[in-house]
This record gives C-alpha cells, structure tokens and sequence, in this order.
C-alpha cells in the first residue's frame, strides 16, 4: 500500500564539493603573493590555472569583495568553465562575471556609456566577412573602385575577402586606422594597402548608414575594432576610468601569451597594484587571431615587480610527457618554462602509427577509443580527437565513431555547414529565390526529414508521373517532379512527400513576400510546420527523440541545439539590422565559413567523444588524446597567410621598424614554422594518460616532419621501411558476427557456432542464421509476369536486356538513376529535331535560339561546366541541321509511335523519324548524343534498329509494310559532321523469334548477368552477383 507523508519539506540545493587542491611550494609563493604585480611561467600541466583559481579563493575568503576580482582569460567557454571553478568552492554572492574574456570586459567598457552615447551592438565575425563580400560585390559593380586592375578578378573569391578582413583586423588590433594603412602602404611600396585602407574607409561609412537606416540609435562595432575601442573610450571618460580602477582590486590574467597588442594597452589602463599573470611563450596559439607571443617577454616586463616559474607538471604521465617535453627542446629561444619535471607516477602510453588511408586512421581511433571505454572504463567525456583544420579527416572520423557506436561531439562546422539545419536553410533559400528549385535541390528536401522519401520513393514517383502525363504533354520526369512540388498539382497515388514539401514551400514563400518579416519568422514558419512522414511535427519528433537514452537521442539533443542555434544567430541578425528582411541573413549563413557562436557540445552533455582543432583544445585535458592527419603540407601548415594582402607583413613592420621590406616575408614565414611548433607543442600535451599519433602514409600523401620527429622519439629508431599498421576488428556486434561467420567452414567452425548460437540467445538478432541473406527460402519463385499475360518489350529496352538481363531488370524496377543532364539533353535534342519536321521552315538560328531559351530547364547549374554543355548542344544541332538539309529521302513524321504483337511479346516504341525512298519503302532514323558511336559491324546486327524495321514488316506504320533499312545518326561525336551507322535488309522470321524469346525472358522468374564491356560504368554494378561490388548483397 502506498502511503503519502504529509509532513512539511524545504528544498534544499545540493553541495557540491571541490576536491581539495595541494598545492607545491612555488604555486603557494603565487597564491599568497600580495601587494605587486607578479608573472607566473610554467609549462602546459604545470597548474597555471589551478593557481589563479586559488589567489581568488584565497582573497574571498580573506574577505575581498569577489566583485572586486576580474579574471581575463581566452575563449567564453574557459572563462566559464573558470567561473564554474570558482563558484563552487566558496559561499559568497557575485553580481558581476569573475572570469571573463578580453572581448566581453571591452563589450561591457562601451555598455558603460557616457551621456548621449549609443547603445553598442557587437557584429560576429561570420557576420563582419559577409558583410565585406557584399560591399566587395557593390565595388565590382561600380566599377572597382580604386582597387588595382591585377586584383580584380580575386574581389569575388571568399579568400579575398578573409584576406581584406584580417588586414583591417591586425591594423586595428596594433592602433592603426585607414589612413596610416594608406600611408603604410605608400612607404612600404604596399600597393594593396592604400585600395585596401580606401575600401576600409567605405566600410567604416557604410557601417554608420545602416545604424541610420536601422533607426535604433545604436553603435554597431565589428570585432577588429572593439577591445581598442574600450581603450579610447576609457581615455575619453577620465572618470569610468577611475570607477573601473577603483572596482577592480585585483586582476589576473590566464593565457597571456595569446594577447594582442590592443588588449595589452587595455590591461595596462586598468591594471593596479594586484596582478597575477600567467603565460608561456611555447603555447601560443592565437597568432592568426592577431596574438603577438614574439612580443611576449617586453610585454611581461611592466608586471615583473615578482617572477615564479613553476617546475612540476601534474598533468600527464610519464610516457606523455617525455614526448611533449622532449619536443619543446627543439624550439627557439630558452624560456624557462621548458625546465619542468614530471609528478605523476603513471607510466602512461604513446603510440605513433601509419595507416593507408584516411578511413583506416579514422577506424583505428575508433577502435582505440571503443577499447578503453569499455575494457578500462574511460568515459567518453574524456577522450578526444585533436585536429589542425577541419575538413575531410573530421567527416571520416565522424563516420568511422558512428559505425562502432560511439557518440561525438564536433565543433567544427560553420553553421550552413551542420547537416541538421541543412535541410531548412535550403527550403528558405529557395523560398527567398536566392537558390532555384532544380533536380538536386528537389532531391535534397524531398529526403530530407520534412520530405521523408528515399531514393527508391522517388524513382517511382517519377516514372508514375511520365506514366501518368496527359496526351502531348512531353515533360520529363525532372520537370514533372519540379512542377509538382511548385504548384502542388499531382495525379498519383503514393507522392504525399512531394506534397508535404510543397506546402511548406507555399507558406514559406508568402511569409518572404511580407516586406514586416524577419529571418526568424521565416525559419520559425518552416520549423513549426515541418512534419514527419508519419504526420507527428518535426519539433515533436525531435524533442521526443532526445528524451531518450542512448546514441539516437544524443544526436536528436544535438540535432535541436543546431536550431537553437540557427534562431539565436537570427534573432541576432535581425537586432543589428531590424530592417534588412529574411533574405539577408539566410544568404550570409549560406555563404559563412567561419564557426560562429556554438551551443552543441557545451555546458552539461552526455558521454560524448569531442573532435575538435588544437585552438579549442587548448587549456583543456583528457585522459585519452588522438592527434590525427599529420600529413605532410596540413601540419605543418606552412602556406603563407594573407600573403596576398600582406597582414603578416603589417605586423612584422609594426614588430620590425627598420628591417628592409625584402626581409619581413622571410621573418614571417620563419615565425609560421614556430606558430605550427607552438600548436603542435600544445596538442601533445593535452592527454594525461594516453596519447595516440597517426598519419596517412600512401603515394599521394606522407606524413609530415612533425610526424616522423615523434615517431624516432617514441620508437627509438629511424628506419626507412616504416610500418603500416593494421587495423583491427571493430568492437561491436556486426563485425564479431561477420568474424564469427567466416570461420564456419574453417577448423574453428564448432567454436564459432557455438559463440554464434549463444549470442542469438542473448537477443542479438545478428548472429540468428535467419537474418543471414541467403539463409532464407525465396518469398517466392513466381514468374514476374503471369505466363498468360503479354509482355511489353520496348526496342531499347530489347538492345538492354540482350546485353545484360540482370542490369535490365533492376533498371526497369527503380533501379537507375533519375534523369541526368546528358538524359534531359537528348530528349531535347531530339524534340528540337521533331520541330524541324513539323514545322517546315524553322532555321537554324531558330532552334538555337530555342535551345539557348530553354536552357535552365535543361540545365539548371551555372557556371563553366553548363556554358561548356550548352556549347556542346549548339554544336548538336548544328549537325543535326547539315544532316536535315541533305538527306535525300522525303521525310514523312518525326517522333512517330509503333505498337505490334509478336506472340506473347508487344513491342511499343517511337521512332526518331520516318523517311521514304522512291520506291515507296520506308527508312528508320534513329539519333544519338552520345560522343561515343558502335562500330558498322556491330549497327548490322543492333537490336533497336532491328525492331524498329520489324515494325514496318508487322504494319505498325500507316506509310507501308516494306523495310528500306534504318541508321543511327551520332550527333555528339568529336567527328565534323554526324557520324553515321546503316542497317539495311534484316531477316525477319530471325529478329521476330528473337523478341518473342526476349519477351519470354523478360517476363521469367530468373534473370542472368552478363560480363561485358559496359561492367565498369554499370549504375547497379552494387547490386550485380557477378561483380565483386554485389557479391556481397547476393551471398550469404
């Protein structure tokens, strides 16, 4: 029985209690340290944080107000992860941040306005660079403005524009405005700088229109501009900067050796008596975000009043710091940092392997990863993959971690880029006419989750609406399916997908008509009335979905802060720019590739597996690292930055003032290889117990000097013939199964029973014999067509399944793709020939002015691969009208229809054309697009043209009964002209037993595969028995 206290209860929050740090005498020298500036050096694990953490506990508990605290670090996620750090270890209230990045204290210096200052509006970097390649577009339209001739054509490429905004961004972070830049650039023989400083001058003009035409009375400041911003403004307020001096007791720095010169200035306004900074010149990372380590030791020296380095490293093992330790040796220079010693007894591992592709990396992490969770009991949480870019090796890992069961978390896709929002920001850009509605761009939403089709949906989609078409209505499926999803109007069962897509494309449309709406009406439109192909929300689904445990519902949780996300850069957008209207904003995060704000992965998530660079690996830990894809020319990546431009030559002028301009290339790319030492120095030093090192090693790829250094270290020897190593079995179910599987007609065979058979009693569905292709008896081994029924045989399909009954049959039944360019071309190719015929006169400048009209039906790309496809076609046609002008025949009808009965057999099919000789016989034209023409021998005996003669024979034309011959007409050949290829007398009993034994076959219970030339280029090579591609689908 169930009985309810009625008692009285108080909530009461829980205590969560920090383990007690020990700290070693140097860190105690830092933490009880008062009175003057102090500079703490140590190496990565050498607790520089853990210290900070405690000089700020030690002054709260002394009684210090903790308001009275600021603490700057790198990256909103550490400074919250400092305040978290912090709050939890003491009882007392705060009202203001304690741990805040440079960018937030500089945003909040100009929140604190002085009378009649604006409100200020902080612009994303994302946001800053679309905003450039739309004013870099306004200048190519007037003309280019003052930009040189030679650069003309680099203003419309996105590495222009990151180019321009990183030298606004190093001048501004080192003081300098457009004007100096101008005269920078006449002194230093920079003949960019000064288009460079007028365009940054039209920038800073424009920005101030839209604050008028925005009509909110506020400041909008890009991110170069900011933290110096703060500085003036704070010297333009003698008394704010006292206020902030006055409140600010006690500063302290993490990670000074990412600072620029700009936040140097501000910390050197604000700074008291009360300063702990803490930094280490070989862990610099932020030089591409203008970070300036070369100038760390001068910038250290305002603060040196004391100086303690610390010695011991806490964090790794022994094996992990030997590497990193052992490392850091080679660099420039000797700071003191690199004398440390390591206190952690575990030994620890290091393993450096080769691999011969990228996919067999990515598995043996996998691998690696799926073994320590579950042999050793590591938490997910606390592995991870270090990268220096994104790209290519972060999707394969991806995938490989998806294949064993492994949940990720990855930071590393500009937000167009996330494929859970994909979809929506597709369906809006089509709304907003800013991307057209062609065969991809249909496929893509009609799969989509809103759509709900798959590839096998859509293919008999479209061939009922060929089936389905009216009388003369000649549209392909492509246009049909276009068509559809447009105006919603469709005669076939079975398309509500297409319907579903165009009800939301309807009422995303209307809300981008309406001039009052903003981005986030249109997302929130398409978001709240998506809907799955069950009918139940897309919203719904998806929150239901990361409710529950498990992988699916991670991805689901992650999947739903992606369009978080999406509504948060929105609303954003549209605060900094009330009137700008959806298209704006959807078209920047189309073209963003730079990572803005990122929820996924952050604050309190499941067990995930993080895959992220080395810039947001930095200052975290975990107890199993993996640093992938050192190959050669990715890490190091030592391809000159903003070369073009010159922003690493504007900071070495700066750094350098009287070495020669010849001279500042060479200090800048010595100073990318230290750069590249410095990220390298930094990721191999973030495992504390195991610390994995891979790199791809095949004839296109090697793996780079960082690479090779790490592997004489680890493995003591310097061997040329290096190992490839082999990946082992994955750790799941699956794959011990297929082992398991393979070992039955083997010595082992009972023992692998037995383990098969143990595992199906335990549920794995997997390992029961009856879930194993080919274990099961046929549904059925009817014949395809009931033996009294006829079957339809077209010419073509004929040629097909003559050539290979398998491919037939699987293509005929949804197995082949849908209408490619080449394909919709030849339909029109061909309907532009039936013009010619059926309406005399049309010239040749006619059908190519028709041609080029109807081109984006055709075509619906652009760019140089379309423009070269049409000129193909024009060049069709022309041979198509040489060919016209000079048969010699009288040509009868074009595109004219057949249908005869052989047996069980009807042959139906259209034929090109239908010409007549004087005796009256008829002649069959047959034309091609394709660039490759079959040899005469092989037109003497080609099927189609046979059955289209055995028409005439079986009076399936009005015109006779009497067969002159037939020929192919190659119209895309490389040849001048058309090339031809004749049929003339066939032998009609022969042809006639032929097709009705193809119709036999056609309609059987069994189909046979053929071997033969067209094997490479099959689309359903995949599914074919005979070819090791399919073998595996057909065979147990």
């Amino acid at each position: 029985m169930l009985t309810v206290s009625k008692q009285p209860f108080s909530l009461v929050r829980q205590a969560h209690k920090a383990a007690p740090v020990a700290l070693d005498p140097e860190q105690l020298a830092v933490v009880s340290y008062r009175c003057c500036p102090i500079v703490v050096q140590g190496g990565p694990g050498t607790g520089k944080t853990t210290v900070l953490i405690e000089a700020a506990l030690s002054r709260i508990q002394e009684g210090q107000n903790p308001d009275s605290i600021l603490l700057l670090t790198y990256g909103r996620e550490r400074a919250s992860e400092l305040r978290d750090a912090i709050a939890l270890r003491t009882t007392k209230t705060m009202f203001e941040p304690l741990a805040r990045t440079f960018h937030s204290l500089a945003f909040s210096i100009l929140k604190m306005k002085a009378k009649g200052d604006p409100d200020p509006i902080l612009l994303s970097g994302p946001e800053q660079e679309s905003y450039i390649r739309e004013l870099l577009q306004g200048d190519i339209e007037d003309g280019f403005k003052e930009w040189p001739e030679d650069l003309h054509k680099a203003l419309t490429t996105n590495g222009f524009a990151r180019e321009l905004r990183d030298l606004i961004l190093r001048a501004s972070e080192r003081g300098i405005n457009a004007d100096e830049l101008a005269k920078l650039g006449a002194q230093e023989g920079e003949k960019y700088w000064q288009a460079a400083a007028a365009f940054w001058k039209r920038y800073l003009n424009s920005m101030v229109m839209r604050e008028i035409s925005a009509q909110d009375a506020k400041l909008r400041i890009d991110p170069s501009e900011l933290v110096s911003r703060a500085s003036i403004h704070l010297r333009n307020n003698p008394d704010l900067l006292d206020q902030l001096r006055s409140r600010f007791m006690t500063i302290m720095i993490d990670e000074f050796q990412e600072s620029d010169p700009a936040q140097r200035e501000l910390l050197s306004l604000l700074a008291g008596s009360d300063v702990i900074i803490c930094a280490d010149a070989d862990s610099a990372v932020g030089r591409f975000r203008g970070a300036d380590p070369d100038g760390l030791a001068a910038a250290l020296d305002l603060y040196r009043a004391k100086e303690v380095v610390l010695t011991n490293v806490y964090r790794s093992a022994k094996a992990v710091f030997a590497v990193g330790h052992e490392y850091v040796q080679g660099f420039r220079g000797s700071p003191v940092t690199r004398k440390r010693s390591a206190t952690n007894e575990n030994q620890g591992f290091v393993g450096v392997h080769r691999f011969r592709s990228g996919a067999e990396e990515a598995a043996f992490i996998a691998h690696q990863f799926r073994s320590a969770h579950l042999r050793e009991g590591i938490s997910y949480s606390d592995m991870a993959v270090v990268l220096r870019t994104p790209g290519v090796q972060a999707s394969a890992l991806r995938r490989a971690f998806s294949q064993v069961g492994i949940p990720v978390a990855s930071e590393l896709q500009a937000l167009a880029g996330n494929p859970a929002i994909t979809p929506f920001l597709l369906l809006a850009r089509v709304a907003i006419g800013a991307q057209p509605l062609n065969l991809d761009t249909a496929e893509r939403l009609l799969l989509s989750e809103f759509g709900g089709a798959d590839s096998i949906s859509l293919r008999r989609i479209r061939r009922a609406m060929i089936t389905a078409r009216p009388e003369g209505d000649e549209r392909s499926g492509t246009q049909l399916l276009l068509d559809a999803i447009q105006d919603g109007q469709l005669f076939i069962e079975g398309a509500e997908s297409v319907l579903r897509v165009h009800e939301l494309l309807k009422g995303a449309k209307a809300i981008a008509r309406n001039k009052t709406a903003l981005a986030d009406d249109l997302l929130w439109f398409i978001w709240d009335n998506a809907v799955t192909s069950d009918g139940q929300k897309l919203a719904n689904a998806w929150r239901n979905q990361a409710l529950r445990p498990g992988i699916r519902g991670a991805a689901a949780d992650r999947d739903l802060d992606a369009m978080m996300q999406l509504f948060d850069s929105a609303a954003r957008y549209s605060e900094r720019f009330p009137l700008s209207g959806p298209a704006a904003f959807i078209n920047e995060v189309a073209q963003e590739d730079i990572a803005g704000d990122v929820i996924t992965a952050k604050g309190v998530r499941p067990d995930f597996v993080e895959i992220l660079t080395v810039h947001s690996a930095k200052g975290r830990q975990w107890d199993l690292v993996a640093i992938a894809g050192l190959q050669e020319g990715t890490w190091p990546n030592l391809k000159q930055r903003s070369s073009l431009l010159g922003a690493e030559r504007l900071v070495e002028r700066k750094r350098n003032p009287d070495i020669p301009r010849d001279q500042l290339d060479v200090i800048a790319a010595n100073g990318l290889l230290q750069d590249e030492q410095r990220l390298f120095h930094v990721a191999l030093t973030r495992a504390k117990q195991s610390l994995f090192i891979t790199a791809v090693q095949r004839e296109d790829e090697e793996p780079s000097q960082f690479f090779e250094a790490i592997e004489v270290m680890v493995n003591k020897t310097d061997d040329d013939e290096s190992q490839i190593t082999d990946v082992p079995r994955p750790i799941t179910a699956p794959a011990l199964v297929a082992e398991l599987r393979s070992q039955l007609d083997g010595p082992k065979a009972k023992e692998a029973a037995a383990l098969l058979k143990a595992m199906s009693a335990e549920g794995i569905y997997l390992a029961n014999p009856t879930s194993w292709i080919g274990s099961v008896p046929l549904s059925t081994d009817a014949p395809v067509i009931d033996a009294d029924k006829e079957v339809v045989v077209s010419p073509s399909g004929a040629e097909s399944f003559v050539e290979c009954g398998v491919k037939w049959f699987l293509q005929n039944n949804g197995g082949s793709d849908g209408d490619s360019t080449a394909q919709v071309l030849g339909s029109a190719i061909h309907a532009f020939a039936a013009k010619m015929v059926q309406e005399p006169g049309t010239s040749r400048e006619q059908l190519i002015d028709s041609l080029q009209n109807s081109w984006k039906l055709i075509d619906p790309d652009s760019g140089w691969v379309s423009a070269s496809h049409l000129e193909s076609a024009v060049i069709m046609l022309e041979k198509f009208v040489e060919y016209h002008k000079e048969t010699k025949r009288e040509v009868k009808g074009a595109e004219l229809r057949f249908d005869v009965k052989l047996g069980r057999a009807r042959i139906i099919g259209t034929v090109d054309r239908l010409e007549v000789e004087a005796d009256g016989s008829l002649f069959i034209i047959d034309f091609k697009t394709g660039n490759t023409a079959i040899s005469k021998e092989d037109a003497k005996k080609n099927l189609q043209l046979a059955s289209y003669q055995l028409g005439v024979a079986e009076g399936g034309f009005t015109d006779g009964t009497k067969s002159a011959g037939a020929e192919l007409v190659y119209l895309g050949t490389s040849s001048a002209g058309a090339s031809i290829r004749q049929q003339y007398a066939i032998d009609i009993e022969e042809t006639k037993a032929t097709i009705e034994t193809i119709g036999e076959g056609m309609g059987a219970a069994t189909f046979f595969a053929t071997v033969n030339k067209r094997c490479k280029g099959c689309p359903v090579r995949k599914s074919c028995p005979v070819q090791s591609d399919g073998r595996a689908v057909n065979e147990s």
